[in-house]
Parts: C-alpha cells; structure tokens; sequence
C-alpha cells in the first residue's frame, strides 16, 4: 500500500510539473474561409506557443519547435532571440482575425510576458506577429510596433480614398518589415542587419554637445552629427551587442512617406526607445527603404537623432530639424 501511494504521488508530482506551462489555444474568428487551412494555423500555432511556454517553465536555454508547424529558418530566428529574451503566453485562448499578406497570412496580437534569457530583467509586455505560407506552416514570430498605432494605421488607409488596394498592401507589408528589422535588434541579428542594409547604405548618428550659449544656442546645448559606413556600423554594433546582456528597442509613431518620383522608395520615421542593461536612449530613426525588389528591400539611409537637445529642461529636438526624404538626394 505505501509503495502504491509512492507510486500515485510520483505521478500526480510529475502531472502537475507537466501542467505547471500555460497551454494556449489560438482560434481565428474572421480572415480565411478555407476551414482545413484555417484548423491547421490553428492547431499549428497553438501548439507551438504551448512549446514556447512548456520551454520559459523548464528554463531551457533552446526551443525545440516541431518542424511540422514552423519552418526551420522561423525556428533559428526565434532560437537568436530566445538567447536573450525568454517569453511566454499567459492567455489560455488568443482569439485574432487572420490577415493576408503578399505571401501568405498573419495573425497578429499575440500577448507576450518578456524576461532577460537569465531572468534578472524584467522586460515587460510585447505582441507579437505569426506569419504563415500560403499551406499553413509557420514561416516568422516577431515582435510587433504599436499594436494600437499598427491598427489606426491601416484604418487611416482605408478611409482614406488616396490609397490604392494595391497601396494598403504595399503599407502593411512595410510595416511587417520593420517590425522584423526592429526584432533583429532584439536578436542581435547581425546576419539579418547586414543583409538589409545596402553595400553603400549612409549611417547618420546624433549627439548633444555642450556648447557656448548664444543667440543660436541658448541651451547651451547644440547637436552634431557623425556618419558611418555600413562597414563601421555593423563592426560598432556588434560590439554593443556583446557588452550587453539584453537589448530592448521599440518603435512608435511610425510615419511612412512614398518618394514623390521613384516608385518603391519610402521614408520611415519611427520614435525609437532603446533599453540595455548599460545603456538607454529614445530619438527619431529615419530610414529610406528601397522596396523595388519587394523579396529582397534594402535600407539606403538610416539616421538618429535625440528627442531632447536638453532633457533636464525639457528642451525637445525642433520637429523641422528631424530628417525626411527631401533632405537626402536620391
């Protein structure tokens, strides 16, 4: 009898440790018709969003996905996050519209608790993005922009008679690409970054200087700019991303702005917030995108410029000074 009641308390003991990981269902209530389809993103990503929690309660330092549900590739991405941020789903049922994308679907709103990889951070809530193929396999997982910002976005396009099908389209696949640029910082994702920027990509960084106050600068305070090549960039990026044990950089207020002449050349302006466990900054990232080649769009230009000029007197950057398209020759 005392072996017998050993026996059930082992099991009970491990039932319960099996449990312990929130399981997740994700239901797709609008989007798709095809109801095989629809069943499989279903069972596919709830399953893997379960993995991903069975995984942050077991402390595993990699996620092994089911190759059935997601690509490899999606699997390597979220595996270079996962080594410096842990996340899980805290909802038992996710229930999201599914979109169409140029090369697939997307359910977005996925609700994300994040830690550091080592758990001495907390990094607070994230929404994240899944992206399918067109049979249902899971073929990205990033971290998205402003959920409210993404959605009044794409309100604002559709009320807006200006906006081509064709144009809504190529908007929100814009945004799904800087949502997957901003995740590469998230990652350390130096292979990716290298990839999207082009060879002769100029990089603009700003920086507050004090200087004598004056007529021009009352402050006192004045900013200057550096440029680096892609080369150098990279070279100082990499470093930054091996002093820091964490990198938490997200987007708001994205504006997006087609080249009055060149079809497929925009210009992205996001406020950018960056947090590391040794550094944090929030300023104004512009980006000219080249999306002529949609498989394959290159950043030509990317620039940084501090919000406050000074920020003990609140003292913000002037908003002309921020830079658009018409300040670069194209």
């Amino acid at each position: 009898m005392k072996r017998l009641l050993l026996v059930l308390t082992l099991v009970i003991c491990h039932f319960s440790f099996t449990m312990a990981y929130n399981q997740v269902r994700l239901v797709i209530n609008e989007g798709i018709d095809n109801q095989q389809l629809k069943q499989k993103m279903e069972h596919g990503a709830s399953v893997v969003i379960t993995e991903i929690n069975r995984s942050y309660e077991a402390k595993q330092n990699k996620l092994n996905l089911p190759e059935v549900y997601i690509a490899k590739d999606a699997t390597q991405d979220l595996n270079r996050l996962w080594e410096n941020d842990h996340f899980r789903c805290v909802e038992e049922e996710v229930v999201e519209r599914c979109l169409t994308t140029r090369t697939g679907y997307q359910v977005r709103g996925i609700p994300l608790i994040v830690n550091s990889s080592d758990g001495s951070e907390e990094l607070g809530y994230q929404e994240a993005v899944i992206n399918f193929d067109t049979q249902g396999v899971i073929t990205s997982i990033y971290y998205t922009i402003n959920p409210e910002l993404y959605s009044q976005l794409r309100m604002d396009q559709m009320r807006d008679n200006r906006f081509e099908v064709t144009e809504l389209k190529d908007r929100m696949m814009i945004l799904d690409y800087v949502e997957h640029f901003r995740t590469a910082y998230n990652q350390k994702d130096l292979k990716f970054l290298k990839q999207v920027f082009s060879e002769d990509a100029l990089i603009i960084t700003g920086k507050v200087i004090k200087v004598r106050k004056s007529e021009v600068h009352p402050a006192g305070n004045k900013v200057v700019y550096t440029t680096q090549t892609k080369q150098q960039y990279i070279e100082n990026l990499g470093r930054a991303f091996k002093a820091s044990k964490y990198i938490k950089v997200t987007f708001d207020n994205v504006v997006i702005v087609e080249h009055p002449t060149i079809k497929g050349i925009y210009g992205v302006t996001v406020h950018q917030r960056w947090n590391t466990n040794r550094y944090s900054d929030e300023g104004y990232v512009f980006m000219v995108w080249d999306f002529r080649n949609p498989d394959a769009p290159q950043i030509h230009v990317r620039t940084w410029q501090p919000e406050y000029v000074d920020k003990s007197k609140g003292q913000k950057l002037n908003p002309n000074d921020v830079f658009t398209l018409g300040d670069f020759d194209l």
